[in-house]
């Protein structure tokens, strides 16, 4: 059987599955986000061959990807937080207000990775918190590899800012109702 068919059965949490592939600071930065995202009370569920999906009240936040380190041509695995409210989540419309942090603006632009997938889906022009960016790869545009303690603390601020924007839509679906 394939990981993926193996994985599909059981349905592993990422805490399981993280130490078989991953080690030394990658998997103690993993391990210390996954504590975060338990914290704020944020789901954490497979959702396919390494990777885990991150939602808040039913909205998709971001994936976890445990991965073969291809990108920098590095060997080992790798963790990548991908961000996935940025590229794909059509509910994530009138986002700008809340990230007015010129810091975490700036760290979002950052991450924005244009080639990246293997589909070769790269092409797409988008706009990301009023910034323009060419070559976009339409599936994992805004993605943090391996991140480091700064990079850590500034992925936490920005999940707790989509956190933020999911709690006011929800509290503001339900008073229009």
């Amino acid at each position: 059987m394939s990981i993926y068919s193996d994985q599909k059965t059981v349905k592993p949490k990422i805490e399981d599955a993280a130490s078989e592939y991953i080690c030394d600071d990658k998997l103690r930065g993993l391990m210390d986000f996954l504590g975060f995202l338990h914290e704020n009370k944020l789901m954490v569920r497979w959702a396919s061959w390494n990777s885990w999906k991150v939602s808040y009240k039913g909205k998709s936040m971001c994936f976890i990807k445990i991965d073969e380190n291809r990108v920098h041509g590095v060997d080992g695995m790798s963790w990548l937080l991908m961000l996935s409210v940025f590229t794909r989540e059509k509910w994530f419309l009138e986002y700008d207000d809340y990230f007015a942090n010129n810091e975490l603006k700036e760290f979002i632009w950052e991450n924005v990775r244009g080639s990246w997938c293997s589909r070769d889906c790269k092409g797409h022009t988008k706009t990301v918190l009023g910034k323009s960016f060419n070559d976009f790869c339409g599936c994992w545009g805004i993605r943090v590899e391996n991140p480091d303690d700064v990079a850590l603390e500034r992925s936490k601020k920005v999940v707790l800012t989509i956190k933020n924007y999911i709690t006011d839509l929800v509290a503001t679906s339900k008073s229009l109702h």
